[in-house]
């Protein structure tokens, strides 16, 4: 059996994708998994790297890589970086035959591993534009993801990434192919729950300000329909309290507490039509195909999405929602004010239909074509 790692800098069991990952590959292969907190899996090694890893020289250190930074000297970061120290030191020498890098920011040190069949880098999003929203990481940290996509990722054995417009966007940038593998969901053995004359709507996800959750709330408030609408929100500080404020005294909306992923899609499947608005505030959001669209076919809900070139062409595909004609909270509301429990309904019987096409099992086939051929010596 080969010896594959799957090292992300992130909390490991908070990695849905890297967690799928795991799944398709640990019967067939010898996989660890490697990244903060505890294991992810009772029957897989793991390696908890600390996430306050001592930094190289200190404050000096500190000091250094931010010059580097500022004059566009990239080489020496990763010798400084206190995690790919850290990452070095523990996981080197272990005879890999595959290590599977999630982001740029674990390429550098997935290289220094010397895997015996190369790296495989799985990047989640357009990296050189991850952030844009601040400027000082435009100013900074942008132009050396610029770089690393320049120079470190051709030496990938293979590159994956999440959505064709993503996908378009690296090779028309900087010429590199990737293999699209979506955020698909495992199958679930469930079934719609029946519509009520109340139709209840969810969301579910992280807080942050570029993702204009706040539409929804306004589409809400603004509409007259028999409608509520339960938010699963990860995370605090200002904008949620914003968010909070804004939905008011309106008893549709709730706030509730995030469950744990492994009770996420259960608790979806309550509900009747999830909601995916993302206007495309960066171009990450304009591509993106979420995790959340795919837990909501499992739950067996019906959709409703902004015009999302990903999105909407699964909802089209598929019947399984309601594509809005943009991302205004008039045309959120106009579509609630439309719906009714049949037409909800067909929603979500249409997803069940699909539950296993749009299932990640389907894209397991696909990390299995990856591996062989990275396996094999092909450049996948």
């Amino acid at each position: 059996m080969s010896r594959i790692l799957v090292l992300t800098y992130t909390p490991f069991a908070q990695e849905p994708r890297a967690l799928k990952q795991v799944r398709f590959l640990k019967d067939a292969h010898e996989v660890t998994t490697a990244g903060f907190g505890p294991a992810p899996f009772p029957d897989v090694p793991h390696i908890e790297i600390p996430t306050l890893a001592p930094q190289r020289w200190g404050l000096f250190g500190r000091l250094l890589a931010a010059g580097f930074l500022v004059l566009h000297f990239y080489r020496p970061l990763s010798w400084l970086n206190a995690l790919d120290r850290w990452t070095a030191k523990h996981l080197g020498g272990r005879g890999w035959d595959i290590v599977i890098a999630h982001d740029l920011k674990a390429l550098d040190v997935s290289f220094e591993l010397a895997p015996t069949h190369g790296v495989v880098l799985d990047l989640h999003e357009y990296a050189p534009r991850q952030e844009e929203h601040s400027l000082l990481w435009r100013t900074l940290i942008a132009p050396y993801f610029r770089w690393m996509c320049r120079t470190q990722v051709p030496k990938s054995a293979a590159v994956v990434t999440v959505s064709q417009g993503i996908a378009d966007e690296y090779k028309k940038v900087f010429g590199f192919d990737s293999t699209l593998v979506v955020n698909a969901t495992p199958y679930a053995d469930l079934a719609p729950k029946p519509v009520g004359s109340t139709i209840r709507l969810v969301h579910s996800g992280g807080v942050a300000v570029q993702r204009r959750l706040d539409i929804m709330i306004r589409g809400v408030r603004e509409s007259t329909a028999d409608v509520t609408l339960d938010l699963y929100l990860v995370g605090e500080g200002p904008v949620l309290d914003e968010l909070k404020e804004l939905a008011g005294d309106d008893a549709r909306i709730r706030f509730l507490a995030p469950v744990p992923y492994d009770q996420l899609i259960r608790t979806l499947n309550r509900y009747d039509v999830g909601l995916s608005i993302f206007p495309p505030t960066t171009f990450n959001l304009a591509w993106c195909l979420p995790n959340k669209f795919f837990d909501f076919v499992q739950a067996r809900l019906g959709e409703i999405v902004g015009p999302s070139p990903e999105m909407k062409r699964f909802v089209e595909e598929y019947g399984i929602g309601e594509v809005l004609p943009d991302f205004e909270p008039a045309s959120l509301a106009r579509a609630l004010e439309a719906l009714t429990p049949e037409r909800v309904a067909a929603w979500k019987a249409a997803s069940d239909a699909h539950a296993e096409a749009l299932s990640s099992e389907s894209q397991g086939r696909i990390w299995d074509e990856v591996v062989g051929r990275v396996l094999s010596g092909a450049r996948a």
